[in-house]
């Protein structure tokens, strides 16, 4: 297993564990590779990676969410074993092929086939043989161009850095090559020493299962205490879910009255509007009965009429006392329910308070249960690994020990050798000395001799010259001597020579003593250095043993006080919960005494508004007949002068009245029905609303209950995930344990078969026997069972007739149904097959009529900026206009004057899947004050034919683009790309040919929340900068741990986040990233992308795009109202200039 702090390999082929790493320190083993295997696959099959995007943040998003990222092509066929095997490969280490050995992958199906097995594949012939003219020949391969770009030389650093200093002793060597004498030196061995092996096993085995039962006793102690806990959680939990319950009731009472006091207003106002209509009426009839009187007083019929609007009086000032009365009462009701709301409230106010309270002590004493658990399991993880430092620690001074004892005992051995090399050299200095004096006391000798016998040979020389002619007889005899003491010279020069050579010897071995005497020494002093250091690290191990066994006892008074601690917590807790029962129970009495003292009020109003009722119409009663006497007084005066007059106009006015009898009738009963539809659908309003309100209620429970689960859930999530952890260790470590022993086990195994195999040679020759009998044996048994059929069938064969015949007929009868089914299944699959035809015609006409009317939308989107165009270049020709030389100068503006700061256009470019390998597309880009339009080219624009519309409503960011977020871009082209974030409904295209790439959704646990920002872990090999300090981000070889947000891809250093600094600003991007969309574009030059993305940050609106809300593509394209109409523009007579004036200002935009 390794375990690394940075995540190592190419973005594209990391695995998921590989990611985690880096912000867990969790292990990862071999399995990664088989992640990277799964990757290739793909990429084989479909020419892209799985999880390609332009970001390295799009990338790991999409590896950490491969279970939803990973899909294959459509255009692309793909084998079902295949899509299984690239699966399989890609998915969760725990789950993923070849993560226990290679063998589950030579079993996958895809691997099945008749022409090779994974034993003969070296052997069988290739599926394409590439032909080659010699070993030099590359034509099968590409020619790739060498960039013309200066080559990046890294300084070579100054200060020793270390980083290979790991990697010191380590070597590499062959597994075959290990196996094979490992084999050699197995089969060397004997059966006894695996006899013996075999026994170690087995007690090393008992040794082990006896430490697992000590380590399930200890499970099952902690999990009894964790019961234990739970209980009293799951206790807390169902006081808190009562008191839920009656908060939540409490809340529907409210709500009910809050409800039926709406309803007493609307019915207060609905009779005070009554009673307005009755007011009036009573004083259009009171008009008409003094019209009446006037007019009639000498008549009977006027009388009759008189009487009869008399009684319509009356009744209307019955029904105006109804209506008083009831108005009154309602107002009297709707003060009762607002004091009863107002008391309610501040009674659910107190129990909110006492609610909260009481949920805040809860959640305080969770999280002291919580960190007291933490800390236990904290402790419990010390104690266990201070026991193991103990124990390595004892094992490493036991080893120390006996490594002191063996030094101690080669110290001996090498001063005794010292002694020893000592006294050789003394003695040898010795020979040495007398040699040199022997010898220098001979070479003095000869010296001396010589110089006689040369002396002696002068005289004789001298003496010859004078008398050479006399003695020649004595010449010969001198020349004879000579010769001799010649012979004798020689004879000593060769001697001198071997002496000379002894005494080289003898310096030569004298020399090599010194340098072993030298050797020896440094020895010594090296082991004695090492001897002090050893002492001084056995010094060390004491008192860190001493320290660690304090600090155990420090823990475990600490552990002590925090479980009076948690008694303590548990006593308060207890009391809390009766202090709440009391509350309760004084709110029930509190409640009944409420209920007494409304029934009283009730009764008490009720006597009230009878006495109230009596006074007013007393009162009412009283004015009216004041008023009437007073009306009847001045009447008499005015009817007997214009009696005369009334006689003659009595006639026009009954016919008068007949017509508009007729007319009162129909309006009242319009008037009744509209009333009546009124009524019904205010009291349908109200039961509406009543359900809206329950409905509400409802919905805040669910929620509640909603976040009560998640919480619940998150807390189990934790809980399972720590003891996943601690679990997944000691298994790791337990498979560890495992693997050695199955190594051991592997290794008797193959001794044990290597001795069986001369024991499988004889029991082959004894099975090959025995099978030959067999053989014998069954073809006589056959032979007997022959002749046992043959004499049945001559018995039986006259008693199975009639059976047999049955037998056919019911054959046939078969036979005859299977035709049948034939026939009806055969029509049924004709029927199902005409009905699938429908429906795929069907869907092709809904499809090509969406496609049609997706076409003409954009082409009404753009005919609108176009007709937006047109309508700015008229209103600057408006103004210019004011001039007289105005129309002249018109050819003369700018190119700047015809596009206001609104509208925006020019000439960018559009990634194609992947930009490495298929590059940039270029488009015409026209941006509207509603559009984005996006033309192939300028021909397309003036035929309005856009290839696709980005609503600007439903733009969300627009930014430029760094090193890190295109890091497959070409270095040259990042200062000119920026970056559009949109909403998915605000896209409308023809053709699927530049996907916008769609924001990573993956689960909410691989991000880290905080401040509205959606923090992804990663790490920087290119140059980048922290957004919170001015340290660097970056690093080729050790990045520190960094964090992007995904949403406005802000970057900072991981410490910030674990330190909690206040460093970091909340997140300026307020969208759901589910319904976001992501496009990259590319500019000509990179003042062109600072004014792209400087106008259409001007054009973002403020508040964000609601996703629930939007219009449908209809709406959104609908064209724009245009504000100025042509009739009223003073100038329609310029079009034709003005659109040669945009033809002339096109060209300039085009690219170079």
């Amino acid at each position: 297993m390794v375990r690394c702090g940075t995540a190592v390999g190419t973005p594209d082929y990391i695995s998921p564990e590989v990611l985690m790493s880096q912000e867990n320190n969790s292990c990862y083993g071999r399995e990664c590779d088989w992640w990277a295997v799964g990757v290739f696959l793909y990429e084989i099959l479909v020419g892209e990676t799985p999880f390609y995007a332009e970001s390295l943040v799009g990338t790991y998003g999409k590896i950490m969410n491969h279970k939803n990222s990973l899909s294959f092509p459509d255009d692309i066929e793909v084998s079902k074993n295949a899509k299984d095997l690239i699966c399989a490969f890609l998915s969760h280490r725990e789950v993923r092929l070849g993560r226990s050995s290679v063998d589950e992958i030579k079993q996958h199906p895809f691997f099945a086939n008749d022409q090779w097995t994974f034993d003969t594949i070296r052997d069988t012939v290739a599926p394409v043989v590439s032909e080659l003219s010699s070993d030099i020949d590359t034509s099968n391969f590409d020619d790739i161009e060498d960039e013309k770009s200066h080559v990046e030389t890294f300084p070579t650093p100054k200060a020793f850095t270390g980083n290979q200093l790991p990697f010191v002793g380590f070597t590499y060597f062959r597994e075959d090559h290990c196996d094979w004498i490992n084999g050699l030196h197995l089969c060397s061995l004997q059966s006894d020493d695996l006899q013996k092996k075999l026994q170690n096993l087995e007690e090393q085995l008992k040794n082990e299962m006896q430490v697992k039962d000590q380590l399930e006793n200890k499970i099952r102690t902690s999990n009894s205490c964790l019961e234990k806990l739970s209980k009293q959680l799951d206790e807390e939990m169902n006081g808190r879910r009562i008191l839920e319950t009656t908060l939540c009731q409490l809340e529907r009472e409210k709500a009910l009255l809050q409800h039926q006091s709406v309803e007493n207003t609307r019915r207060a106002e609905q009779e005070a509007e009554k009673k307005r209509s009755l007011e009036k009426e009573v004083n259009s009839l009171r008009d008409q009965l003094e019209d009446l009187k006037k007019k009639s007083e000498s008549s009977h019929a006027s009388i009759e009429k008189n009487v009869h609007l008399q009684k319509q009086l009356d009744e209307a000032t019955e029904a105006l006392k109804a209506g008083a009365e009831e108005a009154s009462r309602h107002r009297k009701a709707q003060a009762e329910m607002t004091k009863q709301i107002q008391q309610l409230e501040t009674s659910v106010r107190d129990l909110q308070n006492k609610n909260s309270t009481l949920e805040n002590s809860k959640l305080d004493l969770g999280r002291e249960l919580i960190n007291l658990q933490e800390t236990l399991e904290m402790e419990r993880r010390a104690c266990s690994q201070g026991t193991e430092a103990i124990a390595d620690l004892q094992g490493r001074i036991s080893g120390l020990e006996e490594e002191a004892k063996e030094l101690k005992s080669t110290l001996t051995y090498a001063q005794e050798e010292k002694r020893e090399l000592q006294e050789k050299l003394a003695h040898l200095e010795k020979e040495k000395s007398s040699q040199e004096i022997n010898l220098t006391y001979k070479l003095k000798v000869l010296q001396q001799d010589l110089d006689q016998e040369q002396a002696e040979h002068k005289a004789a020389k001298a003496r010859l010259t004078d008398s050479s002619k006399i003695y020649e007889s004595i010449e010969e005899a001198k020349s004879e001597a000579m010769k001799e003491m010649e012979q004798k010279l020689q004879e000593e020069r060769a001697l001198k020579q071997q002496l000379e050579n002894k005494l080289l010897e003898v310096e030569k071995q004298s020399s090599i003593l010194d340098c072993d005497y030298k050797q020896a020494q440094q020895l010594l002093e090296d082991l004695s250095r090492t001897k002090e250091k050893l002492t001084e690290e056995v010094k060390n191990l004491n008192l860190q043993i001493e320290q660690e066994s304090q600090k155990r006892s420090q823990m475990q008074k600490e552990l002590k006080t925090q479980g009076q601690e948690v008694i303590a917590l548990h006593t308060s807790e207890k009391q809390l919960k009766q202090e709440l029962n009391h509350l309760l129970d004084l709110k029930q009495n509190l409640q009944k005494q409420n209920q007494d003292l409304l029934m009283e009020r009730q009764n008490a109003e009720g006597q009230i508004k009878e006495l109230q009722d009596q006074l007013e119409s007393e009162h009412y009663f009283t004015t009216l007949y004041k008023t009437q006497v007073r009306e009847l007084k001045e009447e008499c005066e005015e009817k007997n002068k214009l009696y005369k007059d009334l006689q003659q106009r009595l006639h026009e006015l009954q016919e008068e009245r007949d017509s508009l009898a007729s007319e009162l009738e129909v309006t009242l009963t319009k008037a009744d029905s509209e009333h009546l539809a009124r009524s019904i659908a205010e009291d349908q309003y109200s039961d509406l609303e009543k359900e809206k309100i329950m409905k509400e209620l409802e919905l805040k429970e669910m929620m509640a209950r909603h976040k009560q689960e998640i919480g619940e859930k998150e807390a189990t999530i934790i809980s399972l995930e720590e003891a996943n952890r601690t679990l997944t260790s000691d298994v790791a470590n337990l498979a560890n344990e495992k693997e050695e022993m199955n190594n051991k086990l592997k290794e008797t195994l193959e001794q044990l078969q290597r001795s069986k195999e001369e024991e499988r040679h004889i029991s082959a020759m004894k099975i090959s026997f025995e099978k030959q009998l067999q053989i014998e044996r069954t073809l006589k048994i056959q032979a007997v069972n022959k002749l046992a059929e043959i004499m049945n069938r001559k018995e039986v064969r006259g008693v199975h007739r009639h059976s047999d015949m049955d037998i056919h007929r019911k054959e046939k009868e078969n036979r005859k149904l299977q035709l049948e089914l034939r026939s009806e299944k055969e029509k049924l699959n004709d029927i199902i097959i005409k009905h699938q035809r429908e429906i795929e015609e069907l869907q092709a006409m809904v499809a090509e009529d969406s496609q049609l009317r997706m076409e003409m939308q954009m082409a009404l989107a753009s005919k609108d900026s176009d007709i937006e165009q047109l309508r700015c270049q008229l209103t600057s020709l408006s103004v210019h206009s004011l001039d007289s030389t105005s129309i002249s100068s018109g050819p003369d503006l700018d190119a700047e004057d015809g596009y206001p700061d609104s509208r925006l256009e020019g000439w960018l470019s559009l990634p194609l899947k992947n930009t490495k390998r298929f590059g940039w597309e270029k488009k015409y880009v026209v941006v509207s004050s509603k559009k984005i339009l996006f033309y192939d080219s300028e021909q397309d624009k003036e035929k309005s034919n856009p290839s696709m519309v980005l609503d600007i409503d439903k733009l969300f960011h627009v930014r430029p683009v760094t090193q890190t977020d295109v890091y497959r871009a070409d270095a040259r082209d990042i200062p000119r790309i920026f970056q559009i974030l949109y909403a998915n409904e605000g896209e409308f295209k023809k053709d699927q040919e530049f996907p916008a790439e769609p924001l990573s959704t993956g689960d909410r646990s691989s991000y880290i929340c905080h401040k509205g920002h959606e923090f992804v872990p990663t790490l920087y090999h290119f140059p980048s900068n922290c957004e919170a300090c001015t340290r660097p981000l970056w690093n080729m070889f050790k990045p520190p741990a960094a964090l992007e947000c995904r949403r406005c891809h802000i970057k900072c250093h991981k410490d910030h986040l674990d330190l909690k600094e206040e460093v970091i600003a909340p997140c300026r991007v307020n969208y759901d990233v589910s319904m976001a969309k992501n496009l990259l574009l590319l500019a000509t030059s990179r003042e062109e992308q600072q004014k792209w993305v400087g106008k259409l940050i001007k054009k973002i609106p403020k508040k964000p795009p609601a996703a629930e809300h939007t219009p449908r593509p209809s709406q959104s394209l609908s064209p724009l109202s245009p504000r100025l109409s042509p009739r009223n523009s003073p100038r329609l007579s310029h079009r034709p200039a003005i659109k040669g004036q945009s033809s002339k200002a096109s060209p300039t935009t085009k690219p170079r």
